[in-house]
């Protein structure tokens, strides 16, 4: 990669909401109804979108296409972008200016570490009249049916709430809905779609705003991380069972999914003294070094799959394997893991320990 000084162009007609680093890279766009992808390079990146420059112009009719940034190791960031303007250089070439709409969540996750490399200042938070890589809006809620009653607003594809601050039409914000206590926390990228002014009774000394705000995931990703959660809410919420953040590394919108399964019998005494100072998954407490090795394949199925064998073998010939409370939990992952990025062809059922 090279940094380069971007032109300055008059192309952009919102203003600019979110820091744009100088980049150039070699990229590639999967235009429909073309079989060859065209090549380009950027000029810009950030949280939004792209500037890129092509050497001929795209054909007519263009709404949208597929980027593909090159990543680690032969592998590709790949975003759907909608195509916003398209300007001829005196010199020859084209810019083209491109919108992020909808990632993957393993294609988030990729676009903000490669982000965060290039502008490693505080991501959230404009420093000397700096724009941030984005902008991020953080609500809170403290009880299981104000959690389902957002996720059920997630699912149907928007979300409102009502801040104190104002935000721009269109623009691409990070939204993390934060559980107090046990429950789980969940960040997902959206688009701000209306910004309409608001009156709230007992606030009529502030400016509120209520915003609509749809996501920028593909829908069926959507409603896998909801049906996941409110599953999870369902089989736990009699039994308070905590949810854990042993995940660290794992793409922000799955983290706080996983969780561990109910107690046994034989450890809730145990559960009960650790919980005086900190509560924490069996794995956490009894098998870290597991836990790092799963959030080193996290999000890659051949990597997971083959973290997941060696560990399911290599405890079998040890006193006792895993306790089937640490079973329990890595049965768990996996499941979240495979209903997320899917499995290999060479695996068509759950692995299970001493049972491959």
């Amino acid at each position: 990669m090279s940094m380069v000084h971007s032109e300055s162009i008059s192309m952009a007609t919102e203003r600019r909401t979110q820091a744009r680093i100088d980049l150039q890279i070699s990229v590639e766009l999967a235009i429909p109804g073309h079989d060859k992808p065209v090549r380009a390079s950027t000029r810009d990146l950030s949280w939004g979108g792209a500037l890129l420059y092509l050497s001929e112009p795209l054909p007519e009719n263009v709404e949208t296409l597929t980027l593909s940034l090159p990543w680690r190791t032969g592998k590709t960031i790949r975003a759907l972008c909608q195509m916003l303007r398209e300007r001829p250089l005196s010199e020859g070439g084209y810019l083209v200016a491109l919108r992020f709409i909808s990632l993957s969540p393993r294609g988030q996750s990729r676009l903000e570490r490669l982000l965060k490399m290039l502008h490693p200042s505080d991501t959230t938070a404009g420093e000397d009249g700096k724009l941030a890589l984005f902008r991020e809006l953080e609500v809170t809620v403290s009880d299981t049916d104000e959690l389902r009653e957002k996720l059920l607003q997630i699912l149907e594809g928007r979300y409102t709430v009502t801040v104190f601050e104002t935000y721009q039409v269109g623009q691409s914000i990070s939204l993390s809905i934060r559980g107090t206590f046990d429950l789980p926390s969940i960040r997902l990228r959206a688009r701000v779609s209306d910004v309409r002014k608001s009156e709230v009774k007992g606030f009529d000394w502030a400016e509120l705003y209520t915003l609509s705000l749809a996501f920028e995931h593909p829908s069926s990703t959507i409603r896998t991380f909801v049906d996941l959660v409110l599953n999870r809410l369902s089989n736990t919420e009699e039994e308070n069972s905590t949810f854990s953040s042993y995940l660290e590394g794992a793409p922000d919108w799955l983290k706080s999914v996983a969780t561990a399964t109910a107690r046994s019998s034989t450890s809730h005494t145990r559960s009960e003294l650790a919980s005086e100072e900190e509560t924490r998954s069996c794995l956490e407490s009894e098998f870290p070094e597991a836990v790092e090795r799963l959030v080193a394949g996290w999000g890659n199925v051949k990597d997971f799959e083959m973290v997941f064998k060696s560990l399911v073998l290599g405890r079998n010939d040890l006193p006792g394997g895993w306790s089937q409370e640490a079973w329990d939990e890595l049965e768990m992952l996996q499941s979240v893991h495979d209903r997320a990025y899917g499995v290999s062809e060479q695996r068509s059922s759950p692995l299970k320990g001493g049972r491959l």
